[in-house]
């Protein structure tokens, strides 16, 4: 049987060199490569390469599917600009690693989950997940956390109560588009992630944008501003996002920091309040779909006869199509009945179209069906 692997590739702060396209060309010789996106797709077969390693040496973000139930997510952050043991809370062994090369942090969120086994298509996945690298290098750690609460239940083989949960980000209530999209990719529970932002403040996190940022340049000293002149002469990486960083400091924003003085629940504390909350929903969502119910027989009741005659006709017609709306309109003149108190008037017309129509295969069949065959 065929397999599906899905490798894609993001450089975010610079386009690669001719070097390193031609380096990523001795991986496979059918990569989809530009000067910022490597795609390696197989159906057999494996890549070749070491995907951090690749990461490091070319890319900022890689995100890798395969049939079988993984979901990878893999970040390289500048060192100068993250403090790497703000992320090590969030770290679960063989789920999420923080590691350190030279110049470079990566972030490694990798669920593997059997509960996933199907055939997920990659494509176009990656590209509205980007802005989460820019969301870790702001202080903004919920894509860390989300990954947490995938990754512990699969990796941790401590009792779920001796478990317990990293420091909480901001606006966990409040997920963007981005990180909706991790969430769905991760298929992690909704009803978990609402049981974890009980306790997730909520902040006002609008980002500075680059006119803003350009009106604080007068704040910093004419020697720093200066130094940041030559080092954009010697070609420095990452200055434009160390200058935008040094910037926001200056800001009187509240930036999305984690509720550090908040006792950490358990992992089996958070399963409880998922079960809670999912029950909640559940009646929730019955309680709308009552109304709803309710809401369209008042809308039908006044056609009541109407409807009658329109059953009559389409199984007069003798045609496939026609029995099958014939039933649809049954079925709302069940609940109209119902509604009404009048479900025996309605039980005894059904019987009379059995005997009247009982050489109609298709009616009777149909009938019986949908539970509306009368002994």
């Amino acid at each position: 049987m065929s397999s599906y692997q899905y490798y894609e590739f993001q450089a975010l702060d610079r386009p690669f060199t001719e070097k390193e396209q031609d380096y990523i060309h001795t991986l496979s010789s059918r990569v989809q490569l530009n000067r910022t996106q490597a795609i390696f797709l197989y159906n057999y077969g494996d890549f070749r390469g070491q995907p951090q390693q690749l990461l490091d040496k070319c890319f900022d973000i890689m995100l890798y599917t395969a049939n079988w139930g993984s979901r990878q997510l893999m970040f390289r952050l500048p060192k100068s600009l993250i403090n790497s043991a703000d992320l090590e809370p969030y770290q679960v062994p063989d789920g999420i690693e923080i590691s350190t090369t030279e110049q470079s942090v990566i972030i490694d969120i990798n669920i593997q989950d059997e509960d996933l086994n199907g055939w997920t298509e990659g494509e176009g996945l990656l590209p509205r997940m980007l802005s989460l690298r820019d969301d870790l290098l702001e202080g903004d750690y919920r894509v860390l956390y989300l990954g947490w609460l995938k990754a512990a239940p699969l990796y941790y083989e401590c009792e779920p109560e001796n478990c317990i949960e990293p420091p909480i980000p901001a606006n966990l209530n409040k997920l963007s588009k981005p990180l909706q999209a991790f969430v769905d990719f991760i298929e992690l529970d909704q009803d978990l992630v609402d049981a974890a932002a009980q306790l997730s403040p909520i902040a006002e996190t609008k980002s500075d944008s680059i006119k803003e940022l350009q009106q604080r340049i007068p704040q910093i000293s004419e020697q720093e501003r200066n130094d940041f002149l030559a080092r954009l002469l010697q070609g420095e990486l990452n200055l434009n996002l160390k200058l935008s960083q040094r910037l926001r400091s200056l800001s009187k924003k509240p930036t999305p920091q984690t509720l550090s003085d908040s006792p950490g629940r358990s992992l089996s504390e958070l399963i409880t309040l998922s079960t809670q909350a999912e029950n909640l929903r559940k009646q929730k969502e019955k309680q709308a779909a009552k109304q709803e119910k309710i809401k369209k027989i008042q809308e039908l009741a006044p056609r009541e006869s109407y409807l009658w005659e329109q059953v009559f006709h389409e199984i007069g017609c003798k045609q496939v199509k026609a029995y099958d709306r014939a039933i649809v309109h049954l079925l709302n003149l069940q609940d109209i009945a119902e509604y009404q108190g009048k479900l025996p008037e309605f039980q005894a017309r059904v019987r009379k179209i059995q005997q009247d129509y009982r050489n109609l295969r298709g009616v009777m069949s149909r009938l019986q069906e949908f539970k509306l065959w009368q002994d």
